[in-house]
């Protein structure tokens, strides 16, 4: 007979280190999770790697025919 594994403890059964950091974590962090994402960002993300350069330009404000310095 396979051996069950131990199951995580539920939220309830948390230590108190537990339960402050995910409050901590939520009260600090749930307004900016609920920001909406910029839309450059997004493309950046979802579409062709080939619009980082222009992306990017404008970001530096730099002209985006020319080749980047090192």
């Amino acid at each position: 007979m396979p051996r069950r594994r131990a199951q995580p403890p539920a939220p309830n059964d948390a230590d108190p280190f537990d339960l402050w950091l995910r409050r901590s974590l939520h009260q600090r962090w749930d307004t900016a999770l609920d920001e909406k994402t910029p839309e450059d960002l997004l493309r950046l993300v979802s579409d062709d790697r080939g619009e980082w350069a222009a992306v990017k330009a404008r970001w530096l404000k730099q002209d985006p025919s020319k080749p980047e310095e090192a």
